[in-house]
């Protein structure tokens, strides 16, 4: 594969021009105007301060945060993978930031190297500007967040599949539980992608046309189930100690009756309304695309003849995985399924776009084929024009920024480093803001505070007698100070009488 790269990319002037734009607009885009412009919220707070605590107390955590679905928890593998990030921009957020960036980055070029092995260079090189300029994809790329590097993980995933079909060995298949045993700690729909690394193992037995004995067909079995495991073994330890609590919450989830019910539409409709969804975010609003991408979808399988084995495999599985996983999401989940679920599925998007790229061309459809590369060069210029006007010439949120000056304020106006830290318009845990002053050495969530500092955003608010329980729990408070500290934030120190 590597010499076919050399051969296709380095020897050839025009060829190796156009990969160095590529690679330099997909950092470019990926790594401009980070700090300014990047998410630091809180659930970026929450997980720069586990990784601040792993460096700073040696508190090395088992378990990850919550999951946005089934109250479960996730495993710790992000808080472990920021940590050395975050030690090396000596506890700036913007560290973790960049681990997630490079992942974007890198994942964009192994599409570029999946695709000019699979198809063609000039199918690598269309779907890999389109990846490196997707608005849902760098959107992803530029904050810190457990789901970020899912794409990375899938698209590994499915490339190692492809290859444990081309050769039968079991080194592909360990790889591959390595990345289910990695992408199911960043996000619980991800599981899904063990139901069909199952399928494509009992396609694998069936197909064959080898005579393997019994052990050499179970061996690829027992290499999947050690890559899965040797990544989830801190969470599986965790589990054995509290009575695997979560295996018990993820079955209440799917199998039991408290799964979050109440949708009025029909799954068809929920499915064309999630794709139309998913499409506008990948490729910009241009609505015709969701029809676009099923033809992308579903169209190479009328040229499974011509193709070859390796071939065949992507163009097969695809269509059957991005399906299946989507309609797997509407059945299991029941209720609104964000876009950040299906992060999974976004790399495979792209290759089912060379896929078809490709096959135009191979089966001499001229016609189609122009019409199919035309309507990929609007899509670069608008993707172009839309990350230029988001990414270079927007105004700076300066939210890592915001946060440490309310850090900053709160520590001036405190009497001591037992404090107690709210917010109003928020989360009330308000991790953005407690991470700086953990950084400070303050205690920010004591029981018996020398005051308790509310933070409301984008307005001033009156935070005496608030109902929220972070408040409430002490009783009657009056308000000795409140000032807007700056970039939309208003700090407010609250006493007891």
């Amino acid at each position: 594969m590597l010499k076919k790269f050399r051969l296709k990319v380095f020897k050839k002037p025009l060829s190796l021009a156009l990969f160095i734009i590529l690679v330099f607009s997909s950092a470019f885009f990926r790594f401009y105007r980070l700090g300014p412009l990047t998410t630091f919220l809180d659930d970026q707070g929450r997980d720069v301060l586990k990784a601040a605590q792993i460096l700073k107390e040696g508190d090395v955590p088992f378990i990850g945060p919550m999951a946005s679905i089934g109250n479960l928890y996730l495993g710790p593998i992000y808080y472990w993978a920021i940590t050395p990030f975050l030690w090396f921009w000596h506890f700036n957020p913007v560290g973790p930031v960049i681990l997630v960036a490079l992942l974007g980055l890198v994942t964009n070029l192994a599409l570029f190297l999946f695709v000019l092995n699979c198809f063609d260079l000039i199918s690598a090189f269309l779907v890999s500007f389109l990846y490196a300029l997707s608005p849902l994809v760098l959107q992803n790329s530029r904050f810190s967040w457990n789901p970020n590097p899912v794409p990375f993980f899938s698209l590994l995933w499915f490339w190692l599949l492809i290859e444990f079909l081309k050769k039968g060995k079991g080194k592909y298949f360990f790889g591959a539980g390595i990345a289910l045993g990695i992408l199911i700690q960043l996000h619980y729909v991800t599981g899904i992608l063990f139901v069909f690394t199952l399928a494509i193992y009992l396609y694998w037995l069936i197909s064959s046309k080898k005579s393997f004995s019994r052990v050499d067909k179970v061996r690829p079995f027992l290499f999947l189930v050690a890559g899965i495991v040797l990544p989830l073994i801190p969470f599986i330890l965790f589990e054995i100690k509290n009575c695997f609590i979560n295996t018990r919450a993820a079955g209440d989830f799917i199998f039991g009756s408290n799964a979050n019910r109440g949708v009025d539409t029909s799954v068809f409709e929920t499915f064309w309304i999630l794709t139309s969804s998913l499409t506008n975010e990948l490729f910009t609003k241009f609505h015709f695309l969701v029809y676009y991408l099923l033809v992308v979808l579903l169209s190479p399988l009328l040229f499974l003849k011509k193709a070859l084995p390796k071939q065949k495999w992507v163009i097969i599985f695809l269509p059957l995985i991005f399906l299946a996983a989507i309609f797997s999401c509407l059945l299991i989940i029941k209720g609104q399924i964000h876009l950040h679920y299906l992060g999974f599925l976004n790399s495979l998007v792209f290759l089912s776009i060379a896929a078809f790229t490709y096959f135009l061309r191979k089966q001499r459809l001229w016609l189609l084929a122009v019409f199919n590369i035309l309507i990929l060069v609007l899509l670069l210029v608008k993707m172009a024009v839309f990350d230029y006007q988001w990414i270079v010439k927007a105004d700076n949120n300066q939210q890592i920024k915001r946060s440490q000056m309310v850090a900053d304020y709160v520590a001036q106006k405190s009497k001591s480093k037992d404090i107690y830290l709210t917010s109003l318009t928020g989360s009330p845990y308000a991790y953005n803001y407690r991470y700086f002053l953990y950084i400070k050495g303050f205690a920010t969530d004591s029981l018996k505070p020398s005051s308790v500092f509310a933070i409301c955003e984008g307005a001033p608010c009156n935070p005496e007698g608030h109902p929220l329980w972070e408040i409430a729990q002490f009783g009657v408070l009056k308000t000795a100070s409140g000032e807007h500290v700056g970039y939309g934030a208003w700090v407010y120190e609250l006493v007891k009488n």
